[in-house]
C-alpha cells in the first residue's frame, strides 16, 4: 500500500515489486470482500444511498463524484484517511515484515503515508426491497508516478479491514439517525445476485 522504497533499485526493478506485492494484496483483497467490504441493508435504496454519502463526510473522505441513478459514490483524500495515524501505525507495523518478504528489502510501509491518495467506491444497488452496499479501495501515489514508477494500487488486508470496520459503524449510526435497520452481512440469495 504504502510502500516507501530507498535503496540501489531500477524503476523495473521497483515496479515489478510493487506488481508482486499488489497481486498478493489483491488476491487478499476479494478472498475477504464478502466478509469486510460488503453489506444488506434492509432499507430503501435512497435512504441508503444518503447515508452512505455521508457517511463518507463523517470519516473525512470528501465526496468527488456520486451518481443516484448508478449508485455509485466516490470519495477521497489523502491517506491515511479514513483511519487515523494511530491505526495507520498498527497497519505498518504488523503488514513490514510481510511487505518485505513479497517486495524485496527495501520496501515499507512509512509511518506517514501523506504522499498516498485513498479512494473509496460505494456502489449501492437496490434489490427486492433491501439495498446492497460493496466498498471498493484504490490507491495513488502521484509523487511516484512523476519519478516514472507505477505504485501499489491495493491496499494491505489490515488497511481494508479496518477501513471497512469503521466505515460500517459509521454507517450503522447514519441509518440509525433514519430509524432504518443497520447493515448485515449479505445472505446466500444475495450473494452474486
Amino acid at each position: 500500500m504504502f510502500a516507501a522504497i530507498s535503496g540501489c533499485m531500477t524503476a523495473g526493478d521497483i515496479n515489478d515489486s510493487f506488481r508482486r506485492v499488489d497481486r498478493v494484496w489483491q488476491l487478499e483483497y476479494q478472498k475477504s470482500e464478502d466478509e469486510i467490504r460488503h453489506r444488506a441493508v434492509d432499507a430503501p435504496y435512497d435512504v441508503v444511498w444518503l447515508a452512505v454519502r455521508r457517511t463518507f463526510v463523517d470519516l473525512g473522505m470528501p465526496v468527488q463524484g456520486a451518481s443516484l441513478d448508478r449508485g455509485v459514490l466516490v470519495a477521497e483524500n489523502t491517506a491515511p484517511a479514513p483511519l487515523s495515524a494511530d491505526e495507520w501505525r498498527h497497519v505498518a507495523k504488523a503488514e513490514n515484515p510481510r511487505l518485505q518478504q513479497i517486495g524485496g528489502a527495501l520496501f515499507y510501509l512509512a509511518d506517514d503515508p501523506k504522499d498516498y491518495v485513498v479512494t473509496v467506491k460505494a456502489s449501492v444497488r437496490s434489490m427486492k426491497g433491501k439495498t446492497l452496499v460493496l466498498l471498493d479501495y484504490a490507491l495513488d501515489n502521484p509523487k511516484l508516478r512523476r519519478a516514472g514508477l507505477i505504485p501499489s494500487q491495493h491496499a494491505p488486508a489490515l488497511a481494508v479491514q479496518l477501513a471497512s470496520a469503521k466505515f460500517w459503524i459509521a454507517l450503522e449510526k447514519r441509518l440509525s439517525r433514519a430509524k432504518a435497520p443497520s447493515p448485515r452481512r449479505r445472505a446466500k440469495d444475495e450473494i452474486d445476485a
